[in-house]
Order: structure tokens, then C-alpha cells, then sequence
């Protein structure tokens, strides 16, 4: 059928129509339920738990269940008006995730809603609460907030402002103490949520109460994501366990908590980024960063080693896998911290690192002790010469250190670098060291290096060590040094004595050592004597500055000190020498020092204080000592050792020679045949000796009063005396000799029998032929027979002095007192001279009168008085001459003015 026109806008109209009465009825139907449900809020609250759980759920958002135990719906308007707002209290509130995690308890809440929000409007809704607790703590928390609902019945905004009570935050042991809390939350537009005003006071844990204040942002973009800001004003080091849970971060809260024992941290900032899934589930801290200031730390950067004590710095975590912990102060047992870090690295890994440099700087002994100290040890096997060493030192140490339980010295890579200045250190020779020295040091805790230049003994020297602790560990060192002035006065070669001159010049040398510290060490050493001027005139040997010399020995050390010379060998114009060890002896092979030929062996001491052993033998010892006109031998005798150094104390020592053959004497002065000599001393002291040679016995002792008794006995005078080049004019005659000698002197008595003086001055011989008696005596043989002499004597250096010394045979005597120089070979002696000794002395017997008849003790009735002075060999001799003519104690009015001599009556036998 064909449509009318005006039918279609017809039914457009009519559909309106229907529209219409529909909507006027719903609106009816609204208006009278909304009517009955005003009603019945009249009479009474309404409970809706179902309605409430689904409304609160729908408002919180996807992924998150309330379920709400109890709910009253209550309005007062019915009575008072529309614009009374709905009241909707809450009881036993879950809330939930889709997954089933626990988000919130709340015993009650109320919710107040504005009539007009039914009808569009956007007035808040208010919710207050208290007493609402969360998963990981007990703390009570209260609220009152303002909520904006969005269209839906969800929330588009709202403010809410929080208050927590005291309890604890997190589960044991986890768990932190907290006093009070508050902050502001804020849901904005959008789903982001915001809190701001946080403040935190912790419970009281020793002498911190921290306070913290926190912000927090989180928005959604597919996952929750959060940050939150965190401040705190102090906290103590020894009380930080009690702040930070166990769980967090455990391996390196263990290390910070037992290694960084006092002082205070101030000022700390932290910021967490968090995520969590849309129902807030798997909620992690994807990073963390921040800092806080360290004042006064105590740091023990390992385990039993010197703690860094008074630091002050920062610690900045720039990541949560790092945190970086810088002082700008502090010290070490004495050793001042200039710099340090400590960065710990992969914190949100199973174990941790922490790599830590330290700059110190301060005294030598304060360094060595952190390095020697447990657990380094580092010096285990450094001499206690190095320990003692002072100077300052300024270092660097890194190490790499894995925070674990039970950490030991070798997980520890460590590296130290130390540049030590003005450094002093004694050596195994007494009063010789290391001064001026400038070292530098390296080592990894495995190895060390170190090389120096530094002054030894007073003199530039160079010092490399190479050590390693491995194994026992191994010790390499190498030292360039020159031998001089010091090390002369130490070794007692500056200073003239009865066996060498003054050292002079320098003598270069290199020293080397291999081998374990505190075992058996290989050393070498060697010197170059051509720079030195050497002599050993007992020797008749002699070296000038510039001749070519040389010194080489191989020995071995243990436990530091000399353990035995493998070989030695020395090379110097007419000086040659060889030796080597055998077990403990040390045997000299062959030995060539200007005229003398020797062998033999040298043996240490059996034990500490027992005395060197020395055995030599050979053709010839020759001490006939040579002349030194040159500057050596000058620069030798006026020689002084350096003010202030003592010599080094001599060694004790037991010495046996035998050689065929001993000059004493320069030429033409015949040598000892077949010597055999045993002595003890210490240094260049003699305690005993005994000793033979041909025709001759020797002995010297030492009696308890600090001086020494001496023994000679012979044959052959006169050879002796030749031997010694004392005197060539006498043959023959006995020879006993007693002395006390020290402190340079002696006092004795020599006695003399049968001995001829085949160069007696010729008035003598004249004298004893002046009388019958003596004729046949005079002619008998050449020079005078002495048939007894007695020599009572003292000897200071140089000089001889004759107490009343008097000889005599059956045609003279004579009687002697004065001086005789031995160097210059002068004397200065008053003497009696007794023609006919034998009748003549005897008036001057004769008991009680004999004094009439002899004026001197050991004269006769007639007797010649002399001076004899000048030399030995032709001295000049002044004769009182009425002395002869006058009988016996008459010679003494004609002798006034002389001091008549000194003499002992002859004893004869």
C-alpha cells in the first residue's frame, strides 16, 4: 500500500510519544522507590553488606574485593530534609586482591555521602576509620578522607589525611619499631595516587630515635608504578641493626652492621621506584638511590685488621646493585686517612663486593703495623730491623672484599702503594743503617717490591727487595753500595792498630740475597778495592789508592744471621787469598800476604759468647812491618774515627800458629825457627798465650786484677834479641824474663846468664884489664862475658827504664839506672863501673862495715862512676875520675851534686 503523505513524521511522532510516557514512568518509579527507600531509612538503618561489598569494590578499582561484614545505610533526611547527607557505617571490612593477598582490615568506618551525588552532584563523599591494621604490621592506623565519585560509582578523586599509632611495621624478624606516623593521600584524576607530609618516628633502640619523613607518587600504565622519597635526620652506627630488617639486602646489612661500628649517620636520603601489577600484586623495588652523611665512623675494613677509626664522609647508593661509601677524614692505629671509598657492589645478587681504597699517610712504624698485623701479616718474615724502621710513608691500599661469613686473608685481593720519605732503619751491623732513604713500595698481599735510594752507612746506595708469602715465600734483594768512612770505624779499619793502618778512600761494593725469610739464604757479595788505600804493615803489605783490588764471597745466612762462607777470594797487588766452607769451618786454602805463606781453618763459635777458633800454619810469617812514607801510611798514623761512633766490640777468639819460620825484625835480623803459638783474646786484646820455638818457652796469663804476667825462657839470648832486631852484639846466654804488662806498660825483671857482649865499649875492655885479675878473663875471647845479669825495667811505649839494672862477671861489674829510647835508639843512663868485681866488691860485703867500703849497693872499694848518653851504638860517656881514687863511701863527698844510682846488689849463684 502506498504510504499517505505525512504518515512517516506520523509515527516519528507517535514513537516520541511512547518514549516519553516510558520515561515519565520510570521517573515515577524512581521517584517512588527513592520515596520508600526514604521511607524506610525513616524507620531505621538499613543494612546492606551485599550492596556496600560490590559499591566499594567497584570504587577501588580492577583487581581489588572489599567485602564488607557489616553495613548501615542511614538518612535522616525523610525528617530534616533532602540536604542531609547519607550516612553509611561499615564494620568488618576486608579488603582483598582478585588473587587473594591480604591488603587491609578494618574494624569500622563510616562513609558520609551528600543526598545530590544520587542525582549528579559532585559533592565529596566523606570516610573516616580507625583502628585499621595491614599485612606486615600491627600498627593502628585511623583516617578521615574526602572522596570524589566519578561516574559509575567509581572514584574520580579524593584526600586523605592518615595517622598510625605505635606498633610494629613489617613481621619479626623484620620488623621495625615505630612510635607515630602521619601523611596525606591524594587519588587524583586518572588512577595516580599521591602522599605527601609523611613522618615517621621510630621507637627508641639505644641511643637513636630516628625520624623519617616520606613522600610517594604512583601512577598506572598497565602496571602500578610508585616512587617513594625518604628522609631521615640520625641514626647511630651501633644501633642500625635494630633499624634495618634482616631480609633486606642481608648479606651487605651484615657486613655494614658488624664492620661499621660507631659513629653517627646524618642526614640520609633514599628513593625507591616500586611496581606492582594491576591488582597490586608481585609488588617489587625496581631501584633504589641516595645518600647520607658519616660522622666519626668506625670502620673495620676486614675482619681482625687495624679498624679506620674517627672517619668522617658519605655514603651514596646511585643504584640499588651500588653503594659508595667516601671519607674526606679519619685515621688508623696512628695513620692518618687522607681519602677513602668503599663501593659495594652487586647488591640485589646473592653475594656481595665491596672494593675499598684508602689514602693514608703518616709514621713508617704505624704503616708496618696495620701491614704485619693480623690478618695480613704481611711482615710475617720482615726482619725485626724493618719493623723498627721510621720515616713517613704515604700509601694507597685497594682491596676487593666478599661480604660473607668466615672471610678469609686470601679472599682478599688487596694492593698497597706506599711512597715512604726520610726513611731510618738499622741493619744487622751495629751502628750501620739505612738513612735519608726514598722508597717506594709495592705489594698484592702475595708479593712485594720495593726499591730505594737512600744513603747507607753515610753513602748513596740503591736497595731493591722482591718478596713473595706463597709457599713459604721467597726474598730476593740487591744493594749498591759504597764502603767508607762509617763502615771503616765499624769494622775497626779507620783507626791505626798493631795490625793494619787507616783505610782510606772508598771501596765500592754489591750485596745480593736469595731464599725464604727465616730459613737458609743464598748471598753474594763483592767488592772493588782499587778506589781504597789498604795496609797490614804487621804484614809488610801494602795497597795505594788506584791499584787494582778485589773482594768476592759466597755465603748463606740463617734465620738472618751468618750461617756459614761457601767461598772467599781476594785479589790485590801481592795479595792473594782463597778460601771456602766445609760444614762449620771455614778453611782458608792458600793465603799470600806480602812475605807470608799460610793455610789453615777458621771455626764459629759453638754458641752464643764461645770464641772463634783460628788455625794456621805455614812456611813463613813474616810481621816485619814496612815502612809508609807515603800519604797512606801519614793519613794512617793521624787517622781519627767519626765523633760519637764507637767501634764495634771485638769478637772472642782462640788462634794456633805454627810456621818454620817467624821474622820479626827488618833484615839482616835472622827469623824464630819452628814456632808454635797458642793464644785466646777478644778484638786486638790478648787474654793468654804459650807458645815455642826454637830454644824458647812463652807463656802469658791473665791474673784477675785486668792485667797480664809474662814468661820468657831461652837458650840463646843474644839470637833472640837479633831475632827481635833489639840488639846484634850479644852470643849466647840464658834468658829468663818475668813481666807484668797492660794498659800499653810493663814492669819486670830480665835476668842474664853466660852471655858475651862482642860490642862492649872499648873502656871497658881497658877497665878490666887495668888489673891483674882480669887479664887472663880479657883476653879469653871477644867482647865482655857477663857471667850474671839482673835487669829490674819498665816499659812505657818507646821507653826503657833501668831501676838500678846491674851486671858483673869475675873481672868487672858495673851497675845502670835511666832511660833508653827503643824507637830512636838513645839512652840517658847513670852507671857504676867495678874493675876486679870479684876482690873488689868483697870489702863492700863485710856485714855491718861494708858500707864504709861501698857507697852503691852492688860497688866495690874502688869503682869508676859514668853518664853514658846518646846512641846506643856510640854513645857518649863522661867519667867523674876522682870517683876512682876515692875509697868507698868517700866517692860520695867527691861525687856531691850527682844522684848517686840506682842499683840491686848482683846475687850470684
Amino acid at each position: 500500500m502506498k504510504p499517505r503523505r505525512g504518515q512517516a513524521a506520523w509515527i516519528v511522532i507517535e514513537a516520541l510519544h511512547q518514549l516519553g510516557r516510558i520515561a515519565i514512568l520510570l521517573i515515577l518509579l524512581a521517584l517512588g522507590l527513592f520515596g520508600l527507600l526514604a521511607f524506610r531509612l525513616s524507620q531505621g538503618p538499613l543494612d546492606i553488606p551485599v550492596l556496600a561489598s560490590r559499591l566499594a569494590t567497584q570504587l577501588t578499582g580492577e583487581g581489588v574485593n572489599v567485602h564488607v561484614a557489616k553495613a548501615e545505610l542511614a538518612w535522616a533526611g525523610y525528617h530534616k530534609g533532602g540536604a542531609v547527607p547519607f550516612v553509611l557505617r561499615l564494620g568488618g571490612i576486608k579488603v582483598r586482591t582478585d588473587s587473594g593477598g591480604a591488603l587491609a582490615d578494618i574494624p569500622t568506618a563510616n562513609l558520609v555521602m551528600p543526598a545530590a551525588d544520587l542525582f549528579g552532584g559532585r559533592a565529596p563523599v566523606q570516610l573516616t576509620g580507625e583502628g585499621a591494621t595491614f599485612p606486615g604490621g600491627n600498627v593502628p592506623v585511623s583516617w578521615s578522607a574526602d572522596l570524589w565519585p566519578g561516574a559509575g560509582f567509581t572514584l574520580s578523586s579524593g584526600d586523605m589525611h592518615v595517622s598510625i599509632g605505635k606498633g610494629d611495621v613489617g613481621v619479626n624478624p623484620n620488623s621495625v619499631a615505630l612510635e607515630q606516623a602521619s601523611f596525606v593521600l591524594r587519588v587524583a584524576r586518572g588512577g595516580g595516587v599521591t602522599v605527601s607530609d609523611g613522618m615517621a618516628q621510630l621507637q627508641r633502640r639505644g641511643a637513636s630515635a630516628p625520624r623519617l619523613t616520606f613522600s610517594f607518587h604512583a601512577h598506572r600504565e598497565g602496571l602500578w608504578l610508585g616512587r617513594l622519597d625518604v628522609t631521615l635526620d640520625e641514626v647511630r652506627a651501633q644501633d642500625l641493626a635494630a633499624f634495618w630488617p634482616p631480609a633486606a639486602m642481608p648479606e651487605t646489612r651484615q657486613w655494614v652492621t658488624e664492620n661499621i661500628t660507631a659513629g653517627t649517620a646524618r642526614g640520609a636520603h633514599f628513593t625507591f621506584d616500586m611496581a606492582a601489577n594491576g591488582d597490586l600484586s608481585h609488588f617489587r623495588v625496581v631501584n633504589a638511590h641516595g645518600q647520607f652523611d658519616g660522622d666519626d665512623l668506625t670502620l673495620d675494613w676486614l675482619t681482625g685488621a687495624t679498624p679506620l677509626v674517627h672517619m668522617n664522609g658519605q655514603f651514596v647508593m646511585p643504584g640499588m646493585d651500588t653503594a659508595v661509601i667516601t671519607a674526606t677524614s679519619g685515621e688508623a692505629g696512628g695513620v692518618k686517612l687522607n681519602h677513602g671509598s668503599l663501593v659495594i657492589t652487586d647488591m640485589t645478587a646473592k653475594d656481595q663486593f665491596g672494593d675499598l681504597k684508602l689514602d693514608l699517610s703518616g709514621k713508617v712504624r704505624d704503616v708496618l703495623a696495620i701491614l704485619g698485623a693480623p690478618p695480613l701479616d704481611l711482615l710475617d718474615s720482615t726482619p725485626p730491623e724493618v719493623r723498627r724502621a721510621t720515616g713517613m710513608a704515604h700509601g694507597v691500599l685497594d682491596a676487593t672484599i666478599p661480604f660473607k661469613k668466615d672471610l678469609h686473608k686470601e679472599e682478599v685481593a688487596l694492593t698497597v702503594r706506599a711512597d715512604i720519605t726520610d726513611v731510618r732503619m738499622d741493619t744487622l751491623i751495629p751502628g750501620i743503617g739505612f738513612t735519608n732513604g726514598q722508597v717506594a713500595l709495592t705489594t698484592d698481599g702475595h708479593t712485594l717490591h720495593a726499591s730505594a735510594r737512600t744513603d747507607f752507612a753515610g753513602e748513596p746506595a740503591t736497595l731493591t727487595v722482591d718478596q713473595t708469602f706463597d709457599h713459604g715465600g721467597n726474598e730476593v734483594l740487591q744493594l749498591h753500595g759504597i764502603a767508607g768512612r762509617r763502615l771503616w770505624h765499624v769494622f775497626g779499619l779507620d783507626t791505626p792498630s798493631n795490625v793494619s793502618s787507616a783505610a782510606q778512600g772508598t771501596a765500592p761494593f754489591d750485596f745480593s740475597l736469595s731464599g725464604p725469610p727465616g730459613g737458609v739464604q743464598q748471598a753474594v757479595l763483592t767488592i772493588d778495592l782499587t778506589p781504597a788505600g789498604l795496609a797490614l804493615p804487621v804484614l809488610g803489605w801494602q795497597k795505594s789508592p788506584g791499584e787494582a783490588g778485589r773482594v768476592m764471597s759466597r755465603f748463606t745466612l740463617r734465620d738472618g744471621a751468618l750461617d756459614m762462607i761457601q767461598t772467599l777470594t781476594v785479589n790485590a797487588p801481592d795479595f792473594t787469598l782463597r778460601a771456602h766452607g766445609a760444614g762449620a769451618r771455614f778453611v782458608l786454602d792458600a793465603a799470600h800476604i806480602g812475605r807470608t805463606e799460610a793455610s789453615g781453618t777458621l771455626v764459629p763459635p759453638a754458641a752464643p759468647g764461645e770464641p772463634w777458633g783460628l788455625n794456621l800454619s805455614g812456611a813463613v810469617l813474616d810481621v816485619r812491618a814496612k815502612e809508609q812514607g807515603s800519604a797512606l801510611g801519614r793519613a794512617s798514623r793521624a787517622a781519627v774515627a767519626p765523633a760519637g761512633e764507637p767501634a764495634a766490640a771485638g769478637l772472642p777468639w782462640r788462634a794456633r800458629l805454627a810456621f818454620g819460620k817467624f821474622y820479626l825484625a827488618k833484615s839482616p835480623a835472622p827469623p824464630l825457627r819452628d814456632v808454635t803459638l797458642g793464644a785466646a783474646g777478644r778484638g786486638e786484646s790478648l787474654s793468654t798465650a804459650s807458645g815455642k820455638a826454637r830454644g824458647l818457652t812463652l807463656s802469658v796469663t791473665s791474673p784477675p786484677d785486668g792485667r797480664h804476667d809474662l814468661t820468657l825462657q831461652g837458650e840463646d839470648a843474644g839470637e833472640l834479641l837479633r831475632a827481635l832486631g833489639a840488639y846484634d852484639g850479644m852470643r849466647g846466654g840464658g834468658l829468663d824474663l818475668t813481666a807484668a804488662f797492660g794498659g800499653g806498660a810493663a814492669r819486670g825483671t830480665l835476668k842474664l846468664t853466660d852471655a858475651r857482649l862482642v860490642k862492649a865499649p872499648g873502656f871497658t875492655k881497658v877497665l878490666q884489664a887495668a888489673t891483674l885479675y882480669g887479664v887472663a878473663e880479657a883476653v879469653s875471647g871477644p867482647g865482655l862475658l857477663i857471667d850474671h845479669a839482673l835487669v829490674p825495667f819498665t816499659l812505657n811505649g818507646d821507653i826503657l827504664e833501668l831501676h838500678g839494672a846491674d851486671a858483673y862477671s869475675e873481672s868487672l861489674g858495673f851497675t845502670a839506672s835511666g832511660t833508653v829510647n827503643t824507637r830512636a835508639g838513645t839512652c840517658d843512663l847513670d852507671t857504676t863501673i867495678v874493675p876486679a868485681y870479684a876482690i873488689n866488691s868483697l870489702p863492700g860485703k863485710i856485714p855491718l862495715l861494708g858500707r864504709l867500703f861501698s857507697a852503691e849497693k852492688g860497688g866495690g872499694l874502688f869503682a869508676v862512676r859514668a853518664h853514658v848518653q846518646g846512641d846506643l851504638d856510640s854513645p857518649s860517656v863522661r867519667v867523674n875520675p876522682l870517683s876512682a881514687l876515692t875509697p868507698g863511701v868517700l866517692r860520695g863527698i867527691f861525687g856531691l851534686g850527682e844522684q848517686p844510682p840506682k842499683a840491686s846488689s848482683p846475687s850470684r849463684n
